[in-house]
């Protein structure tokens, strides 16, 4: 399990999280809801140790997180897929995919590969393509492949959804469902909540940088805040 108790975040005088606790069950997918500014993006950025709280805990399994490097959170299995996707551009598929492997020296690396393929068979066909010539939903694919041959624990998602075609996004979704179903544990981060409430195990809403909102995913949609301020009515 995964656990963030009371985290606070800076930018310099700006208070960008401002108490925030959430926890990540094994094998659940947990979506992180909120406006731009809310403070989802820097959560994740916490979790993954790219930001350091003023105060707070940061838990896995019980054990503190809150000294580990970036890279030791990446061993710990904790993999962070940004937003905006971040694929090397000038890299083939393969060698994108590559990248993501790169700490990893067990013998599982090959299996992974064509897990990666039974999830994204596009990226199979694609595999010698330079990155920067894939659509957008397939350079998604490619960033949720090349985290996964990290071989995740916890999958950490920003915006998979973002500057895709409807059709894709839909897709992409049910393929984040299937590897939630394999064992990858998922913090959803989202700004198109009908779809995150679908798919997710439980919910949180944030604004201003705290937790205004949680439960379960079925009552947060049909709670009339959040179907007010997330659900278009």
């Amino acid at each position: 399990m995964l656990q963030l108790t009371d985290v606070h975040v800076y930018y310099g005088h700006v208070h960008a999280l401002r108490g925030v606790s959430l926890k990540i069950d094994d094998g659940k997918i947990v979506s992180l809801l909120g406006g731009n500014g809310a403070g989802k993006s820097t959560t994740l950025k916490m979790i993954s140790r790219l930001v350091q709280p003023k105060s707070g805990s940061y838990q896995i399994d019980g054990k503190t997180m809150l000294k580990e490097s970036p890279s030791r959170i990446v061993k710990r299995g904790i993999i962070h897929c940004p937003e905006n996707r971040r694929v090397f551009p000038t890299f083939t598929v393969e060698e994108n995919l590559k990248i993501g492997a790169y700490k990893r020296k067990d013998k599982k690396i090959k299996s992974d590969f064509e897990k990666v393929f039974s999830y994204f068979p596009r990226l199979k066909e694609r595999l010698n393509q330079k990155a920067g010539t894939l659509s957008g939903g397939e350079q998604q694919m490619l960033a949720i492949g090349r985290s996964l041959m990290g071989d995740p624990n916890v999958l950490l998602l920003d915006e998979p959804s973002l500057g895709i075609a409807p059709n894709l996004v839909i897709e992409i979704f049910e393929i984040i469902k299937e590897i939630n179903k394999d064992g990858t544990s998922v913090l959803l981060v989202e700004q198109n909540a009908n779809v995150a409430l679908a798919i997710s195990d439980y919910g949180y809403v944030l604004e201003n940088g705290h937790v205004a909102l949680e439960g379960n995913s079925k009552n947060l949609k049909n709670n009339d805040e959040v179907r007010r301020l997330y659900l278009g009515g």
